[in-house]
């Protein structure tokens, strides 16, 4: 932490959405660009409200989709942690941990290493956990296949 902010400092490590690599960053980084396969990052942490509908939402922040918040993703939604108090439709990768909260729904199939679901939530969908020091391992968007480095 800095002397006069509650800001992090230092570098932080991060996976990216496309092709899973891992990478140092700034702590004040906002996005960057990976380094494998050359695409944008973006790093903020999202919080969702209200209803939203996108094709993906791909971050290495934090996704919380609050108690009247909506998410429908049609391809995935890409992140370090989830927290959903609300609803989620669509397929999801969640590098680190996700919280499903009583009274939330998920719709869809989550690859994620960590899973946690409280009595009342609703789920349902394909649950792929990676328990242990194992990474979440995801499949680059076709599109992306063939310029990955190495």
């Amino acid at each position: 932490m800095g002397l006069f902010s509650r800001k992090e400092t230092g570098p932080r490590v991060v996976c990216c959405p496309n092709c899973g690599g891992a990478q140092e960053i700034a702590s004040a980084a906002l996005s960057v660009v990976c380094r494998l396969c050359n695409t944008t990052i973006k790093v903020t942490n999202e919080k969702i409200t209200n209803y939203a509908a996108t094709v993906s939402l791909e971050t290495c922040g934090t996704v919380t989709i609050e108690k009247k918040g909506a998410l429908v993703v049609q391809k995935r939604m890409v992140a370090s942690e989830l927290t959903l108090k609300g609803s989620l439709k669509g397929n999801s990768v969640v590098f680190d941990k996700a919280h499903v909260a009583a009274g939330a729904q998920l719709v869809g199939d989550l690859k994620a290493r960590l899973l946690t679901v409280e009595e009342g939530a609703s789920l349902k969908g394909f649950l792929h956990i990676v328990p242990g020091d194992g990474s979440v391992i995801i499949d680059p968007p076709k599109e992306l296949a063939g310029k990955l480095k190495g």
